[in-house]
């Protein structure tokens, strides 16, 4: 016998129903397979209590439903992140040309931040962030920075 047939053999039991390994993805087709294997294969002169199959039943029911309410809150966190996303994009697009505050953790001294001021000069979004450009004031270095960064914008008053 083929190394590839006893394989394809192992992944499944006698009755050819598959076997699922620890951590692999199950669906409700291998469930409904379960259950008709065990309806097929109960012994005939001692029969199952049918209380059990509907119990079975509502527990695929209800694990469906929940699977499917699961789907339904990923597509609304997903909703909310895009407007979120939207929202800071807008909001910092405004400030082009103004003076800022940002502050980010310090790469040196851990636990520590490092404040940094200048003039926006444009705004980005990669891999679902906003970045913002800036001109910092005390080197003219243009560096970029997240939008969580961002503490002040400063009045044209203030200086």
């Amino acid at each position: 016998m083929e190394i590839s047939n006893i394989r394809s053999w192992s992944d499944k039991t006698e009755n050819g129903t598959p076997i699922v390994q620890p951590g692999k993805e199950t669906n409700k087709d291998i469930f409904l397979q379960m259950l008709v294997g065990q309806m097929t294969n109960q012994d005939p002169f001692n029969p199952e209590d049918p209380t059990q199959y509907i119990t079975q039943l509502a527990q695929f029911t209800t694990l469906e439903q929940m699977m499917e309410m699961n789907e339904g809150i990923e597509y609304l966190v997903g909703i909310n992140n895009g407007v979120l996303i939207n929202s800071a994009l807008s909001t910092s697009s405004a400030l082009i040309g103004k003076e800022v505050e940002l502050c980010v953790p310090d790469e040196e001294n851990k636990g520590e931040t490092k404040s940094y001021s200048g003039t926006l000069k444009s705004v980005s979004i990669k891999d679902g962030t906003v970045y913002l450009e800036a001109e910092l004031s005390d080197t003219g270095e243009i560096k970029e920075f997240p939008y969580s960064s961002l503490v002040k914008v400063k009045d044209n008053t203030e200086k």
